[in-house]
């Protein structure tokens, strides 16, 4: 049976696995900030709609974004706000000036 500190380390381990894609990462830096639409996520990173939706699928498949639907529109979240506030000690360790 694993300890609780081994449990922890692999849960954060496969987290940042998820994350460690630079598409993956903008995708949870602008959604840290707000919920968006696909077509806002597409907007601003500048790639597909079909892109976009796969990274979210990786995302949402292992726990790290969420959905709702409103309408016909499907809005985007972070799931966990734990990883806003890992997102936020990266930033501020590793690019201060960074500005998604």
């Amino acid at each position: 049976m694993k300890n609780k500190a081994s449990a922890n380390a692999e849960k954060l381990a496969k987290t940042l696995r998820h994350i460690a894609h630079p598409l993956r990462l903008l995708i949870i830096c602008l959604l840290a900030r707000q919920e968006m639409l696909v077509g806002e996520l597409t907007a601003q990173l500048g790639t597909t709609k079909g892109n976009i939706s796969q990274h979210l699928r990786i995302l949402a498949d292992n726990g790290l974004v969420a959905s709702r639907r409103d309408g016909n529109k499907i809005i985007y979240r972070i799931k966990d706000g734990k990883l806003v506030k890992l997102l936020d000690t990266m930033k501020k360790l590793y690019c201060p000036n960074f500005n998604v």
